[in-house]
């Protein structure tokens, strides 16, 4: 680690992926970066001691790169494609402007995301992704060191979806009074080792979890009951989630959650609807 005069600060950062690393592969550009969280668990392995007070060792375990990163989308094919985990990401850059650093994350897969609209606001995303093999140390990311990689770096776009991009469906019938929907997926992926150099041999994703919520306005209070109404207990319903006419949300199994909001006399009626569903699509009943 070297210390120099200047302080790192902000750049415009710009997520990409490829299916190839310096090698003159296409690079596509996913989304605008706001935030990035790096996490970096040697996972130590601590020998202890039986006629000591102290450890006698401590050994490197099994590393475990994960990079939490907030952005903007510009590319609604990445989420639509990757989000379920089960798909793994061949190379993720963080690319900056008008810099020569940054890094890319190998063999990855997004553990949890979450994807939210706001009214007025544009289409937001945080995602957690994990990186596997052993490509470079730390396991699973490559840091550029001041030579960016040899790539067909593809258009650079830094205007985002906005809320107007995106559309709700509540059992079948498109919602148009809406302030915000959300909806988080959870992947629960297994880290499963490598036994001949202490990395990662795969990334395996058990079962999922789909949660969300949609805060809507109601004509009256009659609505609420409409759609708070299912019928019978076992009912189910579905709820679509779309983002410029691609389905990120698509499933028939869903219910609602505890359907509460406080108003008083001066307020509208904006209601706080949550929902789980039994996946992202409906091919799980």
């Amino acid at each position: 680690m070297s210390y120099g005069s200047n302080i790192l600060g902000g750049f415009v950062g710009t997520l990409w992926y490829s299916s190839g690393y310096n090698d003159n592969s296409a690079a596509t550009n996913i989304g605008v970066v706001t935030r990035v969280t790096p996490r970096l668990d040697p996972s130590n392995i601590n020998v202890r001691g039986t006629g000591e007070r102290g450890l006698y060792d401590i050994l490197l375990g099994m590393r475990d790169p994960r990079l939490t990163i907030e952005f903007l989308p510009t590319n609604k094919t990445f989420l639509a494609t990757y989000q379920s985990g089960t798909t793994g990401v061949a190379f993720l850059h963080i690319k900056f402007a008008g810099s020569t650093d940054g890094l890319t994350l190998v063999n990855a897969k997004i553990n949890t995301v979450s994807v939210e609209g706001n009214h007025n606001e544009a289409v937001s995303a945080t995602a957690e992704f994990w990186g596997g093999g052993s490509t470079a140390y730390p396991s699973g990311i490559i840091q550029w060191n001041g030579s960016v990689p040899t790539q067909t770096w593809g258009v650079r776009t830094t205007t985002p979806y906005r809320w107007l991009a995106s559309a709700v469906s509540i059992g079948g019938a498109t919602e148009t009074q809406w302030w915000s929907w959300r909806y988080e997926v959870t992947n629960n992926l297994q880290r499963l080792g490598n036994v001949s150099t202490g990395g990662t041999r795969e990334l395996k994703a058990r079962h999922r979890d789909v949660t969300g919520l949609i805060v809507i306005d109601l004509e009256d209070f009659d609505e609420f009951g409409d759609l708070a109404n299912l019928g019978s207990e076992m009912a189910k319903f579905n709820i679509t989630i779309a983002l410029d006419t691609t389905s990120l949300l698509d499933c028939d199994y869903c219910r609602w959650g505890v359907l509460e909001a406080p108003f008083g006399g001066e307020d509208l009626i904006a209601k706080r609807f949550p929902f789980t569903a039994t996946d992202l699509t409906t091919l799980t009943p």
